[in-house]
């Protein structure tokens, strides 16, 4: 008997069409003529299917080691070492097209453009200077939704990053739909996503592993601490300790003894200094939408109300690597560009604006507001700053720093990290090189 499963689509035909035309000298002629039809009828229809879940999803038929993960994210430049290693590492680990959209007037530079005519098809470069992304960003549907109106009324610089994030994940996952994109993550180029529980740390492996129901993986977030005061050069390779994720914290006895000590010992308001609700990655379906920077969600209508609820797990090994103020002067520099109208520390309410999170509105405090309330005690008739003054206003931001963020103590890292409350990871300054 003849092997269909291992022919083309034409041999395929041709075979059944030589078998109808035999059949005819025999003596049940109509009954195979009748199976040969049913066959070739199953054979058409076959390419139409579609899952049982979703509508409007269709099946690829790819091998399975096919499978296409992207990448969504916001940046200022891409003409640096810091987004190439990005790139890079998060190549190395599965990922293959990135969907990178600039932000800020001056995005478009022409080193930017000669990365964006030298690099591969996989990286697209957007901005809202170029093209008509300025009319695509305002029409979205996102736009009118209850979650996201409010942050674009409010003014200040975290908030109108968060819907430009969100907005970018929204044409981000049209585009991946036209790209044939298998699942979607929003990065930021200072995250590294760690698939870890994989023995090669590829991504895509890590998906095969996900039941069809499954609409997003959530990776818990841990969070770099420089161990050098003044902070670290090169994040990627320098930075290797991270503080763990309370998801990850299967022993709460743990967390209570040594994570309250690494708290008080730093005066932080929380355990991390950025966010601490992990991001997730998605599986590409046509009414996927964003639900903010970090999350997505299925959008429904009255017309077209979802079957099912959108439905996260939450993987046990994988973790999103965040490295914030891994750095004094590139901390500074980053507080500083935000265009907040406070003029000294005791300006609260103009602070809690501009800032979402407590410990960037204690950091633009204590490392620029200070430098422009000090500033502004100078007599009239000085041009310039005396020069000792400035110096022991920049040990005091230091001093600052180290205390709030460095952990330089090599004894207190190693029992936190004994205890768990730690993790030291080396495996991204490899990948990234």
């Amino acid at each position: 008997s003849h092997k269909i499963t291992l022919l083309s689509p034409c041999v395929f035909t041709r075979l059944m069409f030589r078998r109808a035309k035999n059949s005819l000298r025999g003596r049940r002629g109509c009954r195979r003529i009748r199976a040969v039809l049913l066959i070739l009828l199953l054979f058409g229809v076959s390419s139409f299917v579609t899952f049982p879940y979703e509508k409007n999803t269709r099946i690829r038929h790819k091998k399975d080691n096919d499978l296409l993960v992207a990448i969504v994210t916001t940046t200022r430049n891409v003409d640096n070492k810091r987004f190439e290693q990005w790139l890079r590492y998060h190549e190395n680990v599965g990922f293959a097209m990135f969907y990178a959209f600039l932000d800020g007037e001056n995005s478009m530079t022409p080193t930017t453009r000669a990365f964006s005519a030298s690099q591969k098809k996989n990286v697209k470069l957007l901005s809202d200077f170029e093209g008509d992304m300025r009319r695509k960003r305002a029409s979205l549907q996102c736009n009118k939704e209850e979650w996201l109106v409010p942050w674009i009324r409010k003014r200040g610089c975290n908030a109108e990053l968060f819907v430009k994030q969100s907005q970018n994940v929204e044409m981000a996952i049209e585009m991946a739909l036209n790209d044939n994109v298998d699942w979607i993550a929003h990065i930021d180029t200072d995250e590294l996503l760690f698939p870890t529980g994989r023995a090669n740390l590829d991504i895509r492996e890590l998906l095969k592993e996900q039941t069809m129901d499954v609409d997003a993986v959530i990776f818990p977030n841990y969070e770099a601490v420089p161990e050098t005061r003044g902070g670290v050069r090169d994040p990627f390779v320098d930075a290797t300790v991270f503080k763990r994720n309370y998801a990850h914290m299967y022993d709460a006895n743990t967390w209570k003894k040594f994570g309250s000590e690494a708290v008080r010992n730093k005066s932080l308001p929380n355990f991390f200094l950025a966010y601490a609700n992990g991001k997730s990655i998605a599986r590409i379906v046509p009414k996927l939408r964003s639900n903010g920077a970090h999350r997505f969600k299925f959008r429904t209508t009255q017309k077209s109300p979802s079957r099912r609820k959108f439905n996260e797990v939450t993987h046990p090994n994988a973790k999103i690597l965040h490295y914030p103020y891994m750095n004094f002067n590139e901390s500074k520099q980053r507080l500083r560009n935000c265009p907040c109208d406070a003029k000294s520390p005791l300006d609260t309410e103009i602070i809690n604006q501009c800032f979402l999170l407590d410990f960037d509105r204690q950091a633009f405090g204590a490392l620029v507001l200070n430098e422009r309330h000090s500033g502004n005690e100078d007599d009239d008739d000085e041009e310039e700053e005396d020069v000792q003054r400035a110096s022991r206003r920049q040990q005091t931001e230091e001093d600052w720093y180290n205390h709030r963020v460095v952990f330089d103590d090599a004894d207190v890292t190693t029992r936190l990290v004994r205890a768990g409350v730690l993790e030291r990871i080396h495996a991204p300054g490899l990948l990234v090189n």
